[in-house]
Formats: structure tokens, sequence, C-alpha cells
């Protein structure tokens, strides 16, 4: 039997620092909300959103190797940045952390929070939308958030922030993780989470 969410919530606090905290807090609230708006658990969308930035602060170059010998892929971006593993290795510790077993979708919507992925599911769609329009991401405003929020489907809210990620990479010279142009183009040809 893993631990409640107030016991997370605590063990989680002590892991990062109070402003990431913070933002795991807001990441909990939209999660709720978007798990009730579409039929899912909100319980359990909360348990994984208050865990999915629990090893921000845990990668470096040593991770790839990590994640590797721990059973899971690592994306070129990945391997470029550690950072973006730090759902990987939340992840691998999930079970451990919740001091029990803990369903596969737990940690496949963490793992793949950062870039998305098209087999991360509905409660993997629900974090990746709450980790991009939680109230205190600065990048957004109101009317930003409701456009989103006015997709029929999560898959809906997906395209657009992929959208608004898109024409911001344009504008700074990046590019987008193939893994991400793999997921857009899977919703975009009917593909459902």
């Amino acid at each position: 039997m893993r631990i409640s969410y107030t016991e997370l919530e605590n063990k989680v606090r002590s892991m990062i620092k109070e402003k990431r905290f913070i933002h795991s807090l807001g990441v909990v609230s939209v999660s709720r909300m978007l798990a009730e708006r579409y039929g899912l658990s909100s319980s359990d969308a909360a348990y994984i959103a208050i865990y999915h930035d629990a090893y921000r602060y845990s990668c470096d170059d040593t991770t790839a190797a990590y994640c590797r010998e721990n059973g899971i892929e690592v994306f070129p971006e990945e391997e470029n940045e550690p950072m973006l593993l730090h759902g990987a290795l939340s992840a691998i510790h999930f079970p451990e952390d919740a001091e029990g077993p803990v369903p596969d979708f737990f940690c496949t919507a963490v793992r793949h929070h950062t870039l998305g992925h098209k087999t991360m599911g509905k409660y993997g769609a629900v974090l990746y939308i709450a980790d991009y329009i939680e109230p205190g991401r600065k990048h957004l405003d109101d009317d930003d958030r409701q456009h989103i929020l006015s997709g029929e489907r999560l898959e809906d809210m997906i395209i657009t922030i992929m959208d608004m990620q898109q024409a911001y990479f344009d504008r700074e010279g990046m590019k987008s993780a193939a893994v991400s142009l793999e997921l857009y183009d899977y919703i975009k040809a009917g593909g459902e989470l």
C-alpha cells in the first residue's frame, strides 16, 4: 500500500525548492480540474501531479546512463540537456518514494510530461497540460489559458500548446524534439491518448 497524497506532498516538499513546490501545487490544482472535466480520477491526477518534478534538481551528466540501466529510452534532446530527464528519474523512483506499488500509468505520465509522447495516456495528457498552464506560469495570460482550455478534447489542448511552443521556438531559432513532433503528428492524424 502506497503512502497517502498528503504524505507524498510532504516528501516532495523536502526534495525540491519552494518555488518549484508552489508550481507543483498549481499543477495539482489544474490536474484535478482537468481530471474531473474528463471523467478521470482527480485523486490519481493529483498524486501524479505533486510528484512530477520531484527529481527536478537531481539530473547530471550520469542521468542518461542511469535511465538506460533502468530500462528507460533516452531521447537525443534529453541526452543533450539532462535536466529534461527529471521525469524519467521520477518514473524510476515513484514506487520507492510512494513506499508501495503505483500503477504503470502514473510512471508513464511523469516520464513524458516534459516532451510529451504518443503513449503518455490520458493522465499524461492531463499532466502535460497542467504543467504548461498552471497559474504561476508567467509566459501565459488568462486569455492564453482560456484559449487552451477551450479545446474540446485533451488532445486539442495539447495541439494548441504545441502550436504556441513552436511559435516561440521559431522566434528563438530552436528546434522541437523529434518525440514531440511525433506526438503532434499522431494527434493531428486522429490519434487519441
